[in-house]
């Protein structure tokens, strides 16, 4: 449920940002889906760090930082601007519509990405790795 409460902010944004950049900015459609898809991510991983799963050490956040906008912004871009494109050419329709169904289409893959690759648990061995007795030399 968190993870979706997150993904529906983050949609909410990106379909603002959408509709700004097409309406108000005249920009093209894979410009403007390209933009609302890094703000977004962006909105997604801060939501994701502090709410969705927010028990997982912070001097990993760097590191998931980096994987998320890696995997799941790559993701969400090549999806969206393709898929998005891709209907709006097949059905005619305009770019916030055809977003819309881009995005349902990612949310899966972008899913599993999240929940499997970025914020899984550290394993016990990579954790007890970081830890430093006091008085002991690394």
């Amino acid at each position: 449920m968190r993870f979706n409460l997150v993904g529906v902010m983050g949609f909410t944004l990106q379909t603002l940002t959408l509709w700004v950049l097409v309406r108000w900015a005249g920009a093209s459609a894979s410009v403007a889906v390209t933009v609302a898809v890094l703000a977004a991510v962006s909105h997604n991983f801060v939501w994701h760090e502090r709410f969705t799963w927010r028990d997982l050490p912070r001097e990993h956040r760097l590191k998931r930082w980096l994987s998320f906008h890696v995997s799941t912004g790559t993701v969400s871009i090549v999806t969206n601007v393709g898929v998005t494109l891709g209907v709006m050419s097949v059905t005619g329709l305009p770019v916030l519509p055809a977003n819309i169904i881009a995005v349902a289409i990612g949310s899966f893959v972008n899913f599993w990405i999240n929940d499997r690759l970025i914020f899984r648990p550290v394993p016990a061995l990579e954790a007890s790795a970081d830890v430093r007795i006091p008085g002991n030399a690394p």
